[in-house]
């Protein structure tokens, strides 16, 4: 930044129209243009956007740091609140501090993650170039594509990628290569988050060439006529990817869903955000982990192979435990690639008040000068409404109240101004962020304490998505760790209370075959003299720990045919109305043990349960009051330990805690993303012609073709190469980059399925390689007892690497000739 940008704003701020605008390019300058010229905005607002601006110019060493207003947009009471003077003469404004490094560093935006960028496969590149794509952002990311597209098709993949690795890609990989006539399912915890994504892959499918025009997302304010037609492309296998939130999967998709896997045209399930599958599924939205049973059910019902994808940037061991008791088969393994990192923009700070006034007091003065856009979370409605009341009260008006009570109008409305940067704070519980993906929120605030370290450390990590510095600040006093504490424990039912709820379901069973029965979720309790989302929930959480506890299997049966195959249930006919409203409105149970009903069976399997399920509960819960009782101990280390499933720790980084700033240690950021875990890949098929000792062979001669050009050689074999793709008998070709660049250019091999490309010097996989050297080539590989099956593909005059009086071919008594195996393949 220059003086030039400084003096091109303060002319744009004056400037009666936008005439001088296009000259100012730093986002905290455009943020206070926005502001200044926004008839809503209240004094408050445009105080604190002018105290950005200073702390940017003063981050980038801007001089003669003083603007001039327009007259009468910021009163100089809201001024000087937000630390800013402004002479009584000249009425300019200048800011009434100099800042630390910490804030510098955030009004500097500097950068804190680095990433390592690879070259991205060619086969997906080759699809992909139009919209912007040509690196794998980190290893993780590299991993988690190629395993998805490499693995058998009915894997349970659970990928654990941070943010900003790019775990859409691996979504969207997935639509353009794996299933292109069938569809991928996207389940995500919000409506605004199934929206938001469906748009931006709608974009890439539309640069790939594979935009059918339509929606790609599934929500309960649609019109029948956009359903209508999206049930159509599913049916066609046109749709290929389709978001929604669970709720929608078990209720009103559940129907065409079961359609689609008896035609073979579902191709896979994902969850992202998976591990609110354990957060939020065991509370207020039991739909999280009947999600499981459905998957099954679906499996069970489906004429092919479907893959189930778990995706999040945070796992901590229970809930990678509770996910793979879940949705893996039994006498399966999960595929699991752990490419995790600490996130290291966030710069992490506690403050321990004394009491509420002084934390009300505390709180405020934060808000006063902390960067925007801000996040301000509380854990309560009720306290989320009060800090926006008083944020009103103090003059402030581009705000937001998000919280599990906003309707969906609402919610949509507030996602677009946010996005839009309508807002410059928003005010919620932990119902807004999921996984919404604003990138440039400068500072997140809790003002009161989370219930466990994840949700901390989740809500904090809304900040700084663009990899730039960013702010995290709790402030508490300490009768707010009570209620956390109590808003920590599971809300599971007792085991007494849970026995009786389950013989008053079984008054409700229908006798479905010899294998299970269903339940109504609407049953009433004793107690109950009518229904409510109350009722059904507790029967929901019953059947759930039931389950969990190996008692009982829910499972999902797709509806009667063929009185309602392909019918849209929006057609509404009396007979149709009863029978989807008892449809949606039962479950089918397994009985896994029979002594079901008996108190002793109850303490035996679902006590033991329920302890556990509080015990992870707890865990969560006192890592985060640890920290809050000694924040010396540094942070980074106890996240590192937290999101530790099983052995693998995340890589370390750290934006800034106090624990390290005690140490005297300052921010660490290195180039992350540089290293993956991963586990579960089931054996490989070795091929017909693939020898025992999984190395082949086979030699050509240069002089035989009429040119040995790479492009020439690559026409000629391209047949034998589109085959061994197709077939999957080869899934990696390792080639020199020039040769890998030819094969990217090659139109018959564009429609194939993916395949891996490895450079000479890169890692094995757990594929079988095809090696592929030109004419003047030497790198051929090293074969040893761990290396990967390899069919070579050579010279016949290239020198063997130990014996060079030898050629290549020669000490392998089964090599071949190239054009004999092409006879025979």
């Amino acid at each position: 930044m220059k003086q030039a940008d400084w003096n091109a704003l303060q002319r744009a701020l004056l400037s009666p129209g936008e005439t001088h605008d296009g000259n100012v390019v730093e986002p905290f300058f455009r943020r206070l243009l926005a502001v200044i010229r926004d008839s809503k905005a209240g004094h408050a607002d445009r105080a604190l956007a002018c105290r950005d601006v200073f702390g940017c110019a003063q981050a980038h060493c801007v001089a003669h740091l003083a603007l001039q207003l327009p007259t009468g947009s910021v009163s100089a009471e809201h001024l000087a609140r937000a630390g800013l003077i402004q002479d009584p003469l000249t009425r300019q404004v200048r800011l009434d501090q100099t800042l630390e490094e910490p804030e510098l560093a955030v009004y500097r935006r500097q950068r804190r993650r680095y990433l390592q960028q690879i070259p991205m496969d060619v086969a997906l590149s080759g699809v992909l170039e139009n919209a912007g794509f040509s690196r794998y952002n980190g290893r993780g990311q590299q991993a988690a594509v190629r395993t998805l597209l490499t693995s058998p098709a009915d894997s349970t993949v659970i990928v654990n990628l941070p943010t900003g690795c790019g775990k859409t890609l691996a979504i969207q990989a997935m639509s353009l290569f794996a299933y292109r006539q069938k569809l991928v399912l996207v389940v995500v915890p919000t409506v605004g988050l199934a929206i938001e994504q469906a748009q931006r892959a709608g974009e890439v499918l539309k640069a790939a060439g594979s935009d059918h025009g339509g929606s790609y997302f599934w929500t309960g304010g649609q019109a029948d006529e956009e359903r209508k037609q999206i049930r159509e492309r599913m049916l066609a296998g046109t749709q290929r990817l389709l978001f929604c939130a669970p709720e929608s999967v078990i209720t009103a998709l559940r129907p065409v869903l079961f359609q689609l896997a008896q035609h073979g045209l579902l191709g896979a399930m994902v969850i992202d955000e998976a591990h609110l599958v354990d957060h939020w599924g065991a509370e207020f939205r039991p739909e999280f982990q009947l999600l499981a049973p459905l998957f099954h059910s679906l499996r069970e019902h489906s004429s092919s192979a479907i893959r189930t994808l778990l995706m999040s940037a945070t796992f901590s061991a229970s809930t990678l435990e509770l996910l793979k008791d879940s949705f893996v088969p039994d006498g399966s393994q999960a595929i699991e690639v752990n490419g995790s990192f600490l996130r290291p923009e966030t710069n992490f700070n506690v403050r321990k008040t004394s009491g509420e006034q002084e934390h009300r007091n505390v709180v405020l003065e934060m808000l006063w000068r902390l960067p925007r856009p801000l996040i301000l979370y509380t854990t309560t409605r009720e306290d989320a409404e009060n800090w926006w009341k008083t944020l009103i009260a103090q003059g402030f008006s581009r705000v937001g109240l998000f919280h599990g009570e906003t309707d969906i109008s609402s919610r949509k409305l507030l996602i677009d101004q946010w996005q839009g940067n309508a807002l410059d704070i928003m005010v919620a519980t932990s119902a807004f962020g999921v996984g919404m993906d604003k990138s440039d929120v400068r500072s997140v605030l809790h003002a009161a304490v989370p219930e466990n370290m994840d949700r901390f450390y989740q809500e904090a990590g809304r900040g700084g998505r663009d990899g730039n510095a960013c702010w995290s600040w709790l402030i508490f006093h300490p009768a707010q760790v009570v209620v956390a504490e109590r808003l920590s424990k599971a809300k599971l039912i007792s085991t007494g209370l849970g026995l009786a709820r389950w013989k008053m379901l079984l008054q409700s069973r229908q006798r479905k075959g010899d294998s299970y029965f269903t339940i109504s979720l609407t049953a009433l309790h004793r107690d109950l003299q009518r229904h409510s989302e109350g009722n059904e929930d507790w029967n929901m959480r019953t059947l759930l720990l039931m389950q969990r506890a190996g008692l009982i299997r829910l499972c999902y049966a797709p509806p009667e045919a063929p009185l309602f195959e392909g019918a849209p249930i929006e057609e509404h006919t009396t007979l149709r109305s009863q029978y989807f409203e008892q449809y949606f409105n039962r479950i089918g149970v397994q009985i896994l043990n029979d002594a079901h009903m008996s108190e002793d069976v109850w303490q035996q399997y679902v006590e033991p349960q329920r302890c556990r399920e509080k015990q992870a509960r707890a865990i969560g819960f006192a890592s985060l009051r640890n920290w809050l009782n000694d924040p010396q101990r540094p942070l980074c280390r106890q996240l590192e330990e937290f999101y530790r499933p099983g052995s693998i720790a995340p890589e370390r980084s750290c934006g800034g805690c106090p624990g390290c700033r005690a140490q005297g240690r300052g921010a660490f950021t290195p180039t992350l993303s540089t290293v993956f875990h991963l586990n579960g890949l089931p054996p490989i098929s070795l091929p017909r012609w693939m020898p025992p000792s999984q190395v082949l062979r086979l030699r050509y001669r240069p002089e035989t073709y009429r040119s040995v050009e790479p492009r020439v050689l690559l026409h000629n074999w391209r047949r034998w190469l589109t085959e061994l793709l197709r077939s999957g008998q080869v899934q990696a070709i390792r080639a020199s980059r020039p040769l890998l660049n030819e094969l990217k250019q090659a139109a018959e091999l564009k429609a194939l399925p993916f395949w891996c490309a490895l450079e000479p010097g890169d890692s094995a996989g757990h594929w079988i390689e095809l090696v592929l050297l030109m004419p003047g080539e030497n790198h051929l590989p090293s074969v040893g007892m761990d290396d990967p099956a390899q069919l070579i593909v050579a010279p016949e005059t290239v020198a063997d690497p130990l014996h060079r009086y030898r050629s290549w071919w020669e000490c392998d008594p089964q090599s071949r000739i190239l054009d004999e195996f092409v006879k025979d393949l």
